[in-house]
């Protein structure tokens, strides 16, 4: 279709622009992580004069992953950040558990040391711990899940923020973490066959409320 502009390419464009380096694209962002939508447009175009605003509108309202939002004349990435800047949001009364995806090699260090947001501001947790494990072994075989005691960690005051198909949380100590399961050994070092047959996918079951 002559002017369509792959989603992809639009979200890593996005991507670059509102989660890591908006400076280097001439964007100013807020602390809320939010910059003016028209200036984001005019960014994009300059780097794919063919992006149009129809292409980063349903980006943001057809999407499953819902990494963006547009508020009053403004656009932000929801999550994924690597500068700091706040939520804007409250607390939720999280599920009694969540899960993390985790290499092979990163369990031990996980279940010692705690769950850390490593080159972002959050730890970003999974509602299913299918999708937990298939984003873990996405590109380099099968991984493991750690599941988070996630309504006792909430008890014991760490904050988890509700963020679409994702959960927030700045730090999760070990005392709330365990291991969900460990994958069997793939020959070659190659994804499973039941891992390349069935893509993520971000639905959701339900909502929890805000904590007041």
């Amino acid at each position: 279709m002559e002017g369509y502009r792959s989603p992809v390419r639009v979200s890593k464009l996005l991507s670059l622009m509102l989660r890591h380096r908006p400076e280097e694209f001439g964007i100013q962002v807020d602390g809320y992580g939010f910059a003016d939508f028209d200036a984001v447009i005019s960014a994009l175009k300059k780097q794919d004069a063919d992006i149009e605003v129809s292409d980063v509108e349903a980006l943001v309202y057809r999407a499953s992953k819902k990494r963006f939002e547009i508020v009053e004349g403004r656009i932000r990435a929801r999550y994924g950040h690597s500068f700091a800047m706040e939520l804007g949001t409250e607390p939720i009364d999280p599920p009694e558990h969540l899960y993390k995806g985790a290499s092979v090699s990163e369990v031990e260090a996980i279940l010692r040391s705690g769950l850390k947001p490593e080159n972002r501001q959050y730890v970003h947790l999974s509602f299913d711990a299918d999708v937990a494990r298939r984003l873990a072994g996405h590109r380099q075989g099968p991984g493991t899940v750690i599941r988070v005691e996630a309504r006792k960690a909430a008890e014991g005051g760490v904050q988890f923020f509700d963020c679409g198909p994702t959960v927030l949380s700045r730090e999760i100590p070990s005392d709330f973490l365990s291991v969900e399961d460990t994958p069997a050994p793939v020959p070659d070092g190659g994804v499973s066959e039941k891992q390349s047959e069935q893509p993520v996918t971000y639905g959701r079951k339900r909502r929890f409320g805000s904590r007041r």
